[in-house]
């Protein structure tokens, strides 16, 4: 009901009077447009579907076999932009269980030439495999140390600007309650790329990150291994601290076909009484494009790949990822197969090998992942 609701709205704001006689326009992949004079309506959106197998207590709370299906994202967004200087978007992300989850709501103001700033719900600045839309990153899931140490999307104000070769944002998010306070933190990231061209690029970044807890809590120290429908998770549950103290180093290159990147993390959680958690992690991650295209790049993230043919594209990766939350550790390892059929349409087929010790006990499995999406 919702969705439909959603959907009403969209249909009626780009069907008033003033866009009767607008331009519109539509490509697969990047959603439909509709211009009048200076004002442009944005619609576009995402289906996720993934089926997944597992087997071993790497991924399930005992040593069995299990498998489910989810419908991972279903996402419908509307951007609009006035004029050359602001753009606001809405994004609501409906889940499997009927309810609904507003994923951005901001206002961008683009009038100044030293930075842009961006007030609202929108994503924080930290780290490359999150700052690339999940529509568009190599693997089905982001890896553990994605997860667990970039903040995903909170309220809050930054400041950000990009170019070809460099980019950078600051910003200052609302992180929860604290007693009758905001716990705000302040995350903030940097790239530069000594070589940007159509044929190869060479992408250095960091990230920092430190905010309070809300809660006295750090609740994001648990990580399944890259599969999302696994029961079983690394790490003994929530850390109790005041505050949360991150950094990560960022790597990617690319040349033709071939496309590489790699993160490393570390954190600490501050207990205030001398009982800090140290959290660290990192990936690596290699992949070649079988069809020839190239992985777009452009201000400081990469995008999806784009077949040249009717016939798709195909794509193999590896990645390899390590998570230490506390004394708790594990590992993934993932080979995949990407086809994609056209701009809009991309299967995806993982497989993923992990294993972890937790409170001494050694655990490890197998997992198979498909994904079937679709972007609107």
């Amino acid at each position: 009901m919702k969705l439909k609701l959603l959907a009403a709205a969209i249909a009626a704001a780009i069907s008033t009077p003033a866009f009767a006689e607008g331009e519109a326009s539509a490509k697969a992949g990047k959603g439909f447009n509709v211009k009048k004079g200076d004002v442009t309506f944005e619609v576009g959106g995402r289906l996720q579907y993934d089926i997944d197998y597992t087997d071993g207590d790497a991924f399930e709370k005992s040593d069995v076999s299990a498998s489910d299906t989810e419908l991972r994202r279903a996402r419908m967004f509307l951007k609009a932009k006035i004029a050359k200087d602001w753009e606001a978007k809405l994004q609501a992300d409906f889940k499997d269980d009927g309810s609904t989850k507003l994923a951005d709501a901001y206002l961008k103001y683009k009038g100044w030439s030293a930075a842009t700033v961006t007030l609202g719900k929108h994503k924080t600045p930290f780290g490359l495999e999150e700052q690339i839309s999940s529509k568009d990153i190599t693997a089905i899931e982001r890896t553990m140390g994605t997860n667990a140490f970039a903040a995903g999307r909170k309220y809050g104000i930054s400041l950000g600007n990009a170019s070809k070769d460099m980019s950078w944002s600051l910003g200052l998010f609302d992180f929860g309650d604290e007693g009758n306070h905001i716990a705000t933190g302040l995350v903030g990231r940097v790239t530069f790329a000594p070589i940007v061209s159509k044929d190869e690029v060479l992408h250095l970044g960091a990230g920092y990150r430190q905010n309070r807890l809300a809660g006295d809590a750090f609740k994001d120290a648990d990580q399944r291994l890259e599969i999302h429908t696994a029961a079983e998770k690394v790490g003994s549950g929530t850390i109790i601290g005041q505050s949360f103290m991150a950094y990560n180093f960022e790597v990617a290159y690319a040349a033709g076909p071939f496309h590489a990147q790699a993160e490393y993390f570390d954190g600490e959680v501050d207990g205030g009484t001398g009982t800090d958690t140290d959290l660290s992690g990192y990936y690596a991650q290699f992949g070649y494009i079988l069809t020839g295209e190239s992985r777009p790049y452009s201000k400081g993230k990469f995008k999806r790949v784009k077949p040249k043919g009717n016939a798709g594209a195909w794509e193999v990766f590896g990645r390899y990822s390590q998570y230490e939350p506390g004394s708790d550790e594990a590992n993934a390892f993932t080979l995949g197969l990407n086809y994609y059929a056209n701009n809009a349409v991309r299967v995806g087929l993982n497989y993923v090998k992990g294993d972890l010790t937790e409170g001494g006990v050694d655990k490890d499995g197998d997992a198979i992942a498909m994904r079937f999406q679709y972007v609107f």
